[in-house]
């Protein structure tokens, strides 16, 4: 037994450090406002009950976000739209931890478009773009916007 503790104890390091994070494995990209953005930190996508959903995260709190609801493969879907359209697919982009720097394309706020290329082999590919407001009416432009994940 005290051979047993003397193990134990001896054998914790206190040289533990930090896990470095693991680099995403897949990518997503985008131009907002102008200033090119990279998910380096994560990267994924889900499909699940008809919906598809694209996200990506950088070390920054900055994240990039799609869902697209009724999902049935690739093609165009509309994010956002007039509030009276009742389309519940959505782009939101992250800037930071305050509320007001979520900005999202909720019926109403924004809209844009999301067009899935490629879902073959277990790996979904795509592009989008929209315009979104944050919980002032600031608008963002997401422009340019590419992705390739695994699903």
């Amino acid at each position: 037994m005290l051979a047993m503790s003397s193990l134990a104890f001896f054998g914790c390091s206190s040289d533990d450090t930090t896990p470095t994070p693991t680099p995403a494995s897949g990518t997503m990209t985008a131009v907002i406002d102008g200033n090119s953005w990279n998910a380096a930190l994560a990267v994924q996508a889900v499909k699940t009950s008809g919906t598809f959903q694209v996200s990506g995260s950088d070390n920054s709190a900055k994240q990039m976000n799609v869902t697209i609801m009724n999902y049935t493969g690739p093609s165009t879907y509309a994010l956002g739209g007039s509030a009276t359209s009742g389309n519940g697919n959505l782009g939101r982009w992250t800037a930071g931890l305050n509320s007001n720097q979520t900005y999202s394309t909720m019926v109403g706020q924004g809209e844009g478009t999301c067009t899935i290329t490629s879902e073959t082999g277990g790996v979904v590919e795509g592009t989008y773009s929209f315009t979104a407001k944050n919980t002032d009416g600031v608008q963002v432009s997401v422009t340019e916007g590419k992705f390739k994940a695994s699903l």
